[in-house]
């Protein structure tokens, strides 16, 4: 029985697994629930959306030193906001380290955290999913 895997993504596929569980109570079978990981239109998103917030940050003259620490100013650059941005809060937000291993939510609740922050302390408005 090893190698099934469902897919619910709607009221008549969520119907045939009760009916296969159902079917097969008696058998021993244990079910997991896998949420699935960013699509590749929310991983563009992401380097898209550290993209233009770099690029908002450039413009308001805007360092990485002066958003993160004080000092040397550094340029803003999408690798910049991705992995001293983004990457800190996704961690915090959901305890993975690795943008390939987030589920579809998780992007969005980190993206939602991010934009919040830079919103409110800088005045940057980016919205997400433009590539």
């Amino acid at each position: 029985m090893s190698g099934h895997r469902w897919i619910v993504r709607n009221k008549e596929e969520a119907q045939a697994f009760i009916d296969y569980i159902l079917e097969h109570k008696g058998a021993g079978i244990t079910y997991e629930i896998h949420h699935p990981t960013r699509t590749n239109r929310q991983n563009n998103g992401i380097h898209a959306y550290c993209q233009e917030v770099a690029e908002q940050m450039a413009a308001q003259g805007l360092d990485m030193k002066t958003v993160l620490k004080e000092g040397v100013p550094i340029v803003p650059t999408k690798e910049l906001v991705k992995e001293y941005m983004w990457r800190p809060i996704q961690k915090a937000v959901t305890g993975i380290s690795s943008t390939t291993k987030l589920s579809t939510k998780e992007v969005n609740e980190v993206y939602q955290q991010l934009a919040h922050l830079i919103a409110t302390k800088w005045g940057i408005s980016v919205p997400f999913g433009k590539e």
